[in-house]
């Protein structure tokens, strides 16, 4: 019997069959089949992507507009509808509302608290006031969910899955505000987006998977229809050139088309992991200017208006010495004190500041020529009395602040709220520079018998504040640029500075008028500052330096190798195709050929096999013939067992050369007619694993190398070289382990005579299950018990 025609006749005619079978439609059907299938697994991925990245967006965005709020004011609200009369409140609704402006895309910003009853209330909402969607202060908020509870129990922030209420369908995220002194919770900052424009932002991620597979499928429909087509065209059409390419024009296609989609989505996640990147660089440099202006609101402008309210009178002298080393922090920063002036007190006044040796000082405003002019026709003035520093500011003094129109405003604002209250960005009357300034006043309201009342205040150059935070330049260029805008009382943006200019690139023309003005808007990010009474963004976006630090460049280089790789292997097919149907004239005279020297490569293959058992038979006379009467049984046995003809050939091979290891036993251990001493039964062991390591890299279709290593392993973990047990034993060698003990106990061995056949049966039978295989003993007794007999 032939041991190669078996296995590999066998294989290669169901192959053939299993192909004559898929028809050309079929194979279509599948492609698109598995086409959908990965779509929908990729666009299901691109939708989480999506879904988390959103969420990572407006939890930041929401955490920003958290660290802009005033604190301390909104600890003076109730919760009630007695902070209706509170300036407070008005003002961080302002605030809100102008904030909820500068996003569109977030439909309510609100704060709640809690009752120590457990509900939910409302403090205050952007939403204008009287209108139908508004909440008063101390509105129970009776839709709450519990994930809202949970953000106030845990007092940390997340993004809450979409929930409908009385105003509709959200996705929102809660945010705490904690005080940073107390540790105690003030409120929750909440931010909603509408539903519907969450789904259309994510499902949006799912567009080029979905395009790309649609692509893909109407490419294998028609690779498919060209090919079932070509394979009913005349031979002489079949060898058209075209005919002949079209395997390697649908490869290249596909190719093509697959190596554009992997790198589009590479470069959609290489961008979103580098915005994540600027996201994190940028939040370090905005944060630090919002915490140095906040700063200056809280341990300068208000620690000079807690030293004037200290003082029973603040002269010259001692406000210039107060406020000396302010300026010398920061010389943008102008700082005054001035008294409201009745119109009847005006020379009186002026002469009081003259006696300080001031002769040319009196109270003016700007004229139309830009001069210095006197006006007398108002109630009353604010003239500046104190300045510092003094020697570059000494043309202000004697400026009536009331007479610029925005810097009146904030007086009358800060007089009648009594809070501290900003001007918008105005140009100084005597700046020649015409940059833009704003003004801030904090009341002196103290009613005492000599106390002074009035305002302590700054006037802050529009780059007042860019030197509280450094440029961070790497190779000379900025990664980040930021930009402070002040929202004037018309809610329009006012660029006060940007560190472009500082380092010499180019500002954006829409910069001036527009906060989101950065092209790719993806990157811009946007901090609201409430300071002043006023609302401050700070803005952030990349510099030109960035992109040299993180490149975007990845998607390129697989879009290279794929393309390249996509191309070869089409000229490789295309090649192989076009001289398929040249070979094709071959191939017939050649398989008589190769089946005779099939047959030649077999039947030397077996004569090797013989060989070799000779040679094992020669060094070891006295079990001559062993292994081919245990591959004689084991073939016997597997059959019993219902082996396939190719199983069966497999098994031969492996019993006939099970002790082929033996070679490597020196011959006078093996012909000893003595016992064995332990050393040298220690050497005999080692043979499966030598007949292991011959056969090893010899890649048969059958696991001959197992058999020969596993042939003298038993169930229970007893046996040799490894000691595996149970399953971990392939069958094959538990059939050859049976036969070869059968075999061996039967035949006559130099230490000792014969056992006999009933010996043996009776070793494998009380072995059985435990020892040796339960099936294989079984069909080796009937086999016996139906007459079995060893041929030789």
């Amino acid at each position: 019997m032939p041991l190669m025609r078996g296995p590999s006749f066998g294989l290669s005619k169901r192959l053939v069959g299993f192909a004559a079978k898929l028809s050309g439609l079929a194979v279509v059907v599948i492609s698109v089949v598995l086409i959908l299938l990965l779509g929908v697994l990729l666009s299901f991925a691109e939708i989480a992507r999506g879904r988390r990245e959103f969420s990572d967006r407006l939890l930041r965005q929401a955490r920003f507009v958290e660290s802009g709020l005033n604190s301390e004011e909104l600890s003076r609200l109730s919760g009630s509808l007695d902070d209706l009369d509170r300036p407070e409140y008005w003002r961080l609704k302002s605030q809100l509302e102008q904030v909820n402006a500068l996003f569109p895309q977030y439909r309510f910003i609100y704060l709640m608290g809690q009752k120590e009853t457990g509900e939910l209330f409302f403090f205050i909402d952007s939403e204008p006031p009287g209108s139908d969607d508004e909440s008063l202060p101390g509105d129970i908020y009776a839709n709450a969910s519990e994930y809202d509870f949970e953000v106030f129990g845990e007092k940390k922030a997340r993004v809450l899955p979409v929930i409908t209420d009385s105003w509709g369908t959200w996705v929102s995220v809660m945010v705490p505000v904690i005080d940073e002194n107390s540790g105690r919770l003030l409120a929750v900052l909440g931010i909603d987006v509408e539903a519907n424009d969450f789904r259309k932002g994510i499902l949006s991620y799912a567009i080029k998977p979905v395009v790309f597979s649609l692509v893909l499928i109407l490419m294998a429909i028609l690779s498919g229809f060209f090919i079932i087509r070509r394979d009913k065209l005349p031979q002489e059409k079949k060898e058209k050139r075209v005919q002949r390419y079209l395997e390697a024009i649908a490869f290249a296609a596909f190719g093509v088309a697959v190596t554009i989609m992997v790198s589009s989505l590479v470069h959609d996640r290489q961008e979103a992991a580098r915005n994540d990147a600027f996201a994190d660089l940028a939040a370090t440099h905005v944060t630090s200017l919002s915490r140095a202006m906040k700063n200056i609101e809280d341990f300068q402008v208000e620690a000079l208006a807690r030293f004037f309210e200290s003082s029973s009178f603040v002269y010259r002298q001692e406000f210039l010495n107060y406020v000396g080393s302010l300026s010398k922090n920061n010389e943008l920063i102008s700082w005054f004190w001035i008294e409201r002036v009745s119109a009847g007190e005006i020379e009186s006044f002026e002469e009081s500041i003259r006696s300080e040796n001031f002769p040319d000082f009196f109270v003016w405003e700007p004229g139309e020529s830009g001069g210095k002019e006197r006006n007398l026709d108002r109630e009353s003035y604010y003239p500046i009395q104190y300045i510092e520093p003094l020697e570059s500011n000494r043309n202000l003094l004697g400026l009536d602040l009331g007479s610029l129109e925005s810097v009146g405003e904030a007086i009358e604002k800060a007089a009648a709220f009594r809070l501290m209250w900003a001007s918008d960005p105005v140009v100084v009357p005597t700046d020649e520079e015409k940059a833009l300034h704003f003004f801030v006043f904090r009341p002196i309201v103290e009613e005492r018998p000599q106390g002074q009342t009035g305002f302590v205040g700054a006037i802050f150059h529009s780059q007042a504040f860019h030197s509280a935070v450094p440029i961070l330049p790497s190779n000379g260029d900025p990664t980040v640029i930021l930009g402070l805008y002040q929202i004037d009382s018309d809610g329009n943006p006012v660029l006060l500075f940007s560190s472009a200019q500082e380092s010499g690139l180019h500002v954006h023309e829409s910069a001036e008028t527009s906060i989101w003005h950065y092209p790719e808007n993806e990157n811009n990010i946007a901090l609201p500052v409430m300071l002043f009474g006023r609302l401050f963004v700070i803005v952030a976006h990349p510099g030109p330096d960035f992109s040299v630090v993180y490149p975007m460049n990845y998607w390129i280089f697989i879009l290279a190798i794929g393309l390249t790789v996509t191309l070869s292997l089409a000229v490789l097919i295309g090649s192989l195709g076009n001289r398929s149907f040249h070979l094709e004239r071959e191939v017939g005279k050649r398989t008589e050929e190769l089946r005779e020297s099939l047959e030649t490569v077999s039947k030397t293959m077996e004569a090797s096999v013989n060989v070799l058992v000779s040679v094992v038979d020669l060094r070891d006379p006295y079990t001559s013939g062993h292994q081919r009467r245990v591959a004689e049984l084991s073939v016997a046995i597997g059959k019993k067992l219902g082996f396939e003809e190719n199983r069966l050939t497999g098994l031969r091979l492996s019993a006939m050369i099970h002790d082929v290891g033996k070679i490597q036993v020196p011959a006078e251990i093996l012909n000893t007619p003595r016992k064995l001493t332990n050393l040298e039964f220690d050497l005999i062991k080692l043979h499966p694993t030598a007949g292991c390591e011959l056969f090893k890299d010899i890649e048969f279709p059958w696991p001959v190398a197992d058999a020969i290593l596993q042939h003298h392993e038993r169930l229970d973990g007893s046996g040799y070289p490894e000691g595996i047990s149970g399953d971990q034993i392939i069958l094959e060698a538990r059939i050859i382990a049976v036969a070869d003990v059968v075999e061996a106990m039967a035949s006559h061995r130099p230490y000792r005579s014969s056992l006999g056949l009933q010996a043996a049966l009776d070793e494998i039978r009380s072995g059985k299950g435990k020892l040796y295989d339960a099936r294989v003993v079984d069909a080796c007794l009937e086999l016996f018990d139906e007459g079995f007999n060893f041929t030789e």
